[in-house]
């Protein structure tokens, strides 16, 4: 039965890696976005394998150049369902929009609230939150507050 692993790399190999496992007749993947003509994994650092639990030889994998070890949880390899997987390369490209969008602001960056109770109050970017909320510092009573706002609250 054919599963998929977590492969972690040496630090900015996935690429070595990916081509030197794939020239070994390993199924890899490398999640990649392209972000102003240059290609960049969405995980750094690790590829995804794809092996056969029975019938393959993994000892050539840890010695392959570009690979570091196999992920563990204990003494288990990390074994990624295909359903991960699969939604994994569903969303790669939805991943495009969201990686442009993080670099919108910057830490330090003036901004102006657009709506709700601090409309047309400005603040200093600090950083992303979760998913579509920033968190801005607010100057209030001589002191920076940290306050934390949708994004499309602000510009």
């Amino acid at each position: 039965m054919k599963n998929w692993y977590l492969i972690q790399t040496k630090p900015r190999q996935e690429d070595v890696a990916r081509e030197n496992l794939t020239n070994q007749s390993f199924e890899t993947y490398l999640p990649k976005v392209d972000i102003g003509g240059k290609s960049i994994p969405l995980f750094p650092r690790y590829i995804f394998l794809q092996l056969d639990d029975k019938n393959q030889n993994w000892t050539p994998i840890r010695s392959t150049k570009g690979v570091s070890n196999f992920v563990r949880f204990g003494i288990e390899f990390a074994k990624i369902p295909d359903k991960v997987i699969q939604i994994i390369k569903e969303q790669e490209s939805d991943t495009v929009e969201k990686y442009i969008n993080l670099s919108k602001f910057h830490k330090g960056d003036n901004v102006e609230v657009l709506d709700g109770p601090l409309k047309g109050q400005t603040g200093l970017f600090d950083r992303y939150s979760s998913d579509k909320r920033v968190i801005v510092l607010f100057k209030i009573l001589q002191q920076y507050q940290n306050i934390t706002l949708d994004e499309c609250l602000i510009v």
